[in-house]
């Protein structure tokens, strides 16, 4: 870790706010890995993009819920990748080191963004995801219902690396600080 934090500082000095993406489907483990992060790095603040799905979903109720969490270049999607560039943009003008976590982030178009220091994509098995997405506010549950739920296909390039997160969490929180140093 004190590599990642030296490294998050040069950058620092040097102008740049560090900014780090942390994707996957529902309940894959996204908030968990983030907070462990944002206590061990150089992190100051994190953007859950649960909670802008929330505010879409009451200022747009003509919009379906199901759109908010599929990438199929409906209006949703617009309104988070807009969302998304303007996060990006806000923080690096202020230079805040920045953790960006939610099911809605495109990898394909974030990945040629210089102003990414990097992201992970969190993948567990269904019956994991189950298990893990038994609190009654959680994503996954409201959403097992709708049979036509199709999962965001994430994809790895240079910038997102996939993470199994099926065994242990120490094992994916390892592999994420690996991918980032």
């Amino acid at each position: 870790m004190d590599e990642i934090n030296e490294k998050i500082r040069y950058l620092n000095e040097k102008g740049f706010p560090v900014m780090l993406m942390v994707t996957g489907n529902n309940s894959s483990g996204k908030t968990r890995l983030t907070n462990e992060l944002i206590k061990n790095l150089d992190f100051y603040q994190t953007i859950n993009l649960g909670l802008a799905s929330k505010l879409v979903r009451y200022f747009r109720p003509d919009i379906d819920a199901s759109h908010l969490e599929n990438f199929n270049g409906n209006e949703a999607t617009k309104i988070f990748n807009d969302l998304i560039e303007l996060i990006i943009d806000s923080y690096s003008n202020t230079g805040v080191n920045v953790i960006i976590e939610g099911v809605q982030i495109d990898t394909a178009k974030h990945s040629k963004d210089l102003r990414i220091l990097g992201g992970v994509i969190l993948e567990v098995d269904q019956s994991k995801a189950i298990q893990r997405g038994i609190n009654p506010e959680t994503h996954f549950l409201r959403n097992l219902m709708k049979k036509d739920l199709k999962h965001i296909k994430y994809e790895e390039n240079t910038l997102f690396r996939k993470i199994d997160n099926n065994n242990s969490f120490t094992d994916t929180y390892k592999t994420c600080l690996l991918y980032t140093s």
